[in-house]
């Protein structure tokens, strides 16, 4: 049975240019991602990770290949189709929360839905669900400096969900926390899973990249390894 693909790569290049030199971030990867899967991408810093993770958010353009969200190609899109397609398909975690330091916990969560154009009681109705979910019910009301790492990452989390994505691309989430707060992190992520969000993380660390299905090692831009690892370490 052909399962349907949320995520297709397919001989994805990536080049830059400093100062005159060329660096091939990606080497030509191909690879596909189901509908309801967890996938980690790993390897070493430069190995291409990064810049996969923007490619596939639509934050940035390949050299050559296709990238397909949701059966998509991203290349035939124009730059308000993938605008759209940022704020209504994916949700975006990163290793450094990104939230406005002078706006609250609920206001962080409700900009995604204010580029929607949803009136305000909407807006705060459904972040606060997202804030709920991610068990900062109590906290919506706090600035990002009031909260510790880990409940900034929640926060920053909550605002990935508020617009329904089916898939959200976390960008080394637990970098920046102790491992407490990262295994709670890890542990919302894998709850958003079993709902049947598609979820994709990069990471460096390997108890990190366990708790997927499966694990894409990168080294010097290509895939050295596509691994399915049956069951999470975190199960």
């Amino acid at each position: 049975m052909n399962e349907e693909k949320a995520i297709e790569v397919i001989d994805l290049k990536k080049i830059y240019y400093l100062d005159g030199v060329e660096i091939q971030a990606l080497r030509g990867i191909t690879f596909s991602v189901n509908k309801g899967e967890y996938v980690s991408v790993t390897g070493p810093s430069g190995s291409g990770k990064s810049t996969l993770m923007h490619l596939l958010g639509c934050l940035d353009k390949p050299t050559s290949g296709q990238v397909l969200i949701n059966g998509r190609n991203t290349a035939e899109l124009s730059d308000g189709e993938l605008a759209a397609m940022r704020n209504k398909e994916i949700g975006f975690v990163f290793q450094a929360f990104n939230l406005l330091p002078r706006a609250t916990a609920l206001k962080n969560v409700e900009l995604p839905l204010i580029y929607k154009g949803l009136p305000a009681k909407k807006r705060r109705d459904l972040a606060l669900k997202a804030l709920e979910e991610v068990g900062l019910k109590d906290r919506v009301y706090h600035l990002p400096s009031q909260l510790s790492g880990g409940q900034q990452q929640r926060v920053a989390i909550a605002r990935a969900l508020v617009t329904n994505p089916s898939i959200i691309l976390a960008d080394e989430p637990t970098g920046n926390l102790d491992t407490s707060a990262g295994s709670e992190i890890l542990r919302i992520l894998r709850d958003l899973n079993r709902k049947g969000i598609t979820i994709v993380l990069v990471t460096h660390e390997e108890y990190v990249s366990r708790q997927a299905q499966r694990i894409i090692k990168l080294l010097d831009g290509k895939i050295i390894s596509d691994e399915k690892i049956g069951t999470s370490i975190f199960s």
